[in-house]
């Protein structure tokens, strides 16, 4: 059945679903973005490991977990057994159970210092640098059916055994594989690329979609886009604020699914804490762009202080153009510098805000000369001394009245006690007083 809506109608409802759908797909790029970001940049890979690894909880958890790697494939009790005297062999198991103390504590220690952190670095960028190359297949050397990804522990297990004197011992008996933990195996890794092409390019489609559906929505809304505008800027400040609010909701979720016992919660926390904070800094770099989206609408709409605004800068955008952009081309500089483009999608993302603001400039230009052909500076000062000199014309008039009104009252007691009696008797009938109350008003009122 065809819509009865008149055309005009039809048209605003167009632009605000429009609007809508850019404001849901700003919110669908944050997670895209982030999980591009964090699983394929190789650069945030390992700032995140890092602060990982810097992180108490999370250092002293790993080095519980080489330090069970140790015992688990190598007989500790045996190898000290050897070294010490037959007199005193029988109390090698307690020997061994106190060194493992040692070697625990010594390993929280060790994992704070430069050396081991800097190591740790190291293995999550080999091993994550050729999981992206394998998976975006630019590796020549790795093909899918003979692919394996491990993040190689093992000299971070035989630095803790140097650290309690048993790394000779345990360096030709350690077993080639252990503390590997594997990434990637054959049998995954086309599904992985699917995923991964997949992932690419909805990280695409929704950062410059919801640019797109913006521009539409503004171009088809003509002499009504600063409405446009406020109502994207809200949708990106929802859409951040959303985020937000689904990072801390999933929280608890993966916490419980990772921690199978008390002691790996709060390791867990942390991690999830770590791991999502570039989730945190695109929502709230997008809650950003979404007030200046809103500061943006202010200054384009008809509210008296917006006009007042134009007004002063009229003179300026007109005759001053040249120093106009050239402040333009140094904040957007200075934003580049401040936020520097992590990607070729971060870049394209910049370099279309920066189009939709110099946009948004020349728009402010256009409009002002429309509304203020023949303004000139100081014409805004002039406009506002015009307003505060009504404002307090206006309050002396009202003063004069109140300072009247009490005058009469002076001038004529009688009547302003019969009008007060008049007010309590209403009162009365309207409940607010009960008849005790009024009698004690009406004594007051008569005694003066």
């Amino acid at each position: 059945m065809a819509s009865t809506d008149p055309p005009e109608t039809r048209h605003r409802i167009t632009v605000r679903i429009l609007v809508v759908l850019a404001s849901l797909l700003a919110f669908l790029a944050i997670f895209t973005s982030w999980v591009d970001r964090q699983a394929l940049d190789t650069d945030e890979w390992v700032d995140t490991s890092g602060k990982l690894l810097q992180d108490r909880e999370i250092s002293d958890a790993l080095a519980t977990y080489g330090v069970d790697q140790l015992y688990a494939n190598v007989d500790v009790n045996a190898l000290i057994k050897r070294r010490l005297p037959k007199d005193v062999q029988p109390i090698s198991a307690p020997v061994a159970a106190g060194v493992r103390q040692f070697a625990t504590r010594a390993g929280e220690q060790a994992l704070q210092s430069p050396r081991f952190q800097n190591l740790w670095k190291e293995a999550n960028r080999i091993a994550h640098a050729r999981l992206v190359a394998i998976l975006k297949d630019e590796s020549d050397d790795v093909s899918t059916q003979e692919g394996r990804v491990v993040l190689d522990l093992r000299p971070l297990v035989l630095q803790l055994a140097d650290r309690v004197g048993l790394k000779k011992q345990l360096d030709q008996r350690l077993p080639p594989d252990v503390a590997q933990l594997e990434v990637a195996d054959a049998n995954q890794l086309e599904t992985a690329q699917a995923i991964v092409r997949i992932l690419e390019g909805l990280a695409w489609l929704f950062t410059l979609g919801t640019i797109a559906l913006f521009a539409v929505a503004a171009y088809l809304a003509k002499g009504r886009r600063w409405m446009v505008v406020l109502g994207y800027g809200l949708g990106l400040v929802a859409a951040g604020l959303a985020a937000i609010a689904v990072r801390g909701a999933a929280k608890g979720l993966v916490v419980d699914t990772l921690a199978k016992t008390e002691e790996a919660r709060v390791p867990a926390e942390h991690a999830w804490d770590i791991s999502t904070e570039l989730l945190n800094s695109i929502s709230s770099t997008v809650i950003l762009l979404g007030v200046f989206f809103v500061i943006a609408s202010f200054l384009a709409s008809p509210a008296g202080a917006a006009v007042s605004v134009r007004r002063a800068l009229a003179p300026t955008l007109r005759a001053r153009a040249g120093i106009v952009w050239s402040v333009f081309a140094g904040a957007a500089l200075l934003a580049v510098i401040i936020w520097p483009p992590s990607g070729t999608r971060q870049l394209v993302l910049t370099l279309a805000l920066i189009a939709l603001a110099g946009f948004g400039v020349e728009a402010l230009r256009r409009k002002t000369h429309q509304e203020f052909p023949d303004a000139k500076r100081g014409d805004w000062v002039l406009s506002m001394r015009e307003r505060a000199s009504r404002a307090g014309a206006e309050a002396g008039r009202r003063i004069g009245s109140a300072v009247k009104g009490l005058s009469d009252e002076e001038r004529h007691p009688e009547d302003a006690k019969l009008g007060r009696l008049e007010r309590l008797g209403e009162l009365k009938e309207k409940g607010v007083l009960t008849a005790a109350e009024f009698r004690e008003e009406k004594k007051k009122v008569l005694s003066g």
